[in-house]
Formats: C-alpha cells, structure tokens, sequence
C-alpha cells in the first residue's frame, strides 16, 4: 500500500511561545484579571502560564513598551496605575495618535475595507446607546485596517505603543458604567460617514475634537476615584 500523499495546503503558522504568553497576559490585564497596580512575580506567572521564566520576560517587556507595564529594575514589575491626571492625558494624547491613523488611512480604504469598518462603527453606535461596552475585537480590527491602508510604518509603531494603553483605561471605566456613551454615539456615526465618502480630513477632526466632548465623562472618573489623585507611593 504506497504511503498517502498529504493534501495540498499551506501549513498554519507556528505562534512563537513567547507571543502565546503574551497574549495570555495582555487579556489578563485589559479585562481586569490582573488589576490596575498589581505586581507581577516571575515565579507566580510562570506557574500559572506553564512556562518557563524566558517567554514570561519577554512578554513583560512587550507589555512595558505599550506602558501596560511598569518596570523599576531590583524593585517591582507591576501593572500601570496611572494617576488622574495621566488617565486624561493618555486620553487626548492617544485620540491626537488615532486622528493621524484615520486620516491617513480613511482615503486609502478599499470598498471592501469601508464595509467592514462600517458594521464596526455600526455596531459600535448600537453598543453605546444601549450602555453596553464595545466589542474589542471589532475597535481593534477596525485600527488594524487604517494602518493597513495608511501603510505607515511610522504610524503602526506609535500605535502600537499607544493603542492598549487606551483600550486598558478607558475598559477600567466602562466595566463601572462611566462611559461618555451618547459624544461616543454621535462620534460612531459621524466617522462611518466620514469613513463611507473616504474624507480622511473630516475622520482625523473628528478623532481630535473627541476629547473635547468628555467633559461630563472626566469630571465622573474624577469622583469616582477609580485612578488616584496623586502619585502613588512605594
């Protein structure tokens, strides 16, 4: 019986191990598993991921360069706990970021790539008027498909660098119901439009002035004291 000739096909890309650990961490942190402040312990982690120590650093130092991490050589590891006062500046310095993403990259979407984004934001404006938190894989393919069609490098890494650290504070919020939920509706739907006639000048604007519409929103987070007033001491 002559041996069976496997069929034609692309084999699945092998995932390295240190990328398998991070994923695993970054959702730990974004859903709040690992808490806002916690310190990070090697010997804990490698325990509860079943690794070893190499993979569990390397995807530590990956988180830090997204600031989700905090690292003070010979002191602690822990997740970010940022201030107020960060919180809002992380805010509008990262919608000033996704401003330049949307506007280089909304005129260079396919009709495909504005269909998609379309039921994104679509969906997104369904989501927030029912008070409900968006779905994060549609917010984060939707960015993926900016940069791709802005086809920046430049753009992709400070993205990169900037994206998760406003997906993790502004999930920390909305898990407490804070959330500036109608701005956010109008905003959803004034980028698909904006999206759908590919007018990049008017996506970016739209992006930037967000910030200037949470007003209620910050003043909220503020008297909530889900992020300290001050530095915390350690």
């Amino acid at each position: 019986m002559p041996v069976p000739v496997p069929a034609t096909q692309t084999p699945a890309p092998r995932r390295l191990l240190r990328d398998v650990v991070y994923d695993k961490m970054y959702s730990a942190i974004i859903d709040g598993t690992l808490e806002l402040g916690e310190r990070l312990n090697d010997d804990e982690l490698v325990n509860w991921l079943g690794v070893s120590r190499t993979p569990v650093r390397e995807a530590i130092a990956k988180l830090a360069d997204q600031a989700l991490v905090d690292i003070e050589a010979n002191r602690y590891t822990r997740v970010i706990q940022p201030t107020y006062d960060e919180f809002v500046d992380t805010l509008e310095t990262g919608y000033d970021v996704w401003s330049l993403v949307a506007r280089r990259g909304v005129p260079a979407l396919t009709a495909a790539q504005k269909k998609e984004i379309g039921t994104i934001l679509t969906n997104r404006s369904k989501a927030f008027a029912a008070h409900e938190e968006e779905d994060l894989d549609g917010i984060v393919r939707l960015n993926e498909i900016f940069l791709e069609a802005a086809g920046s490098t430049s753009l992709t890494r400070l993205w990169a660098a900037t994206g998760p650290r406003i997906l993790l504070l502004v999930r920390r919020t909305s898990a407490l119901g804070l959330f500036p939920w109608e701005p956010a509706v109008a905003f959803s739907d004034a980028l698909r439009k904006a999206v759908d006639s590919g007018d990049g000048v008017t996506a970016g604007e739209l992006v930037a002035g967000q910030t200037a519409t949470f007003g209620e929103y910050f003043d909220e987070v503020r008297a909530n004291g889900v992020f300290p007033a001050n530095p915390v001491r350690h």
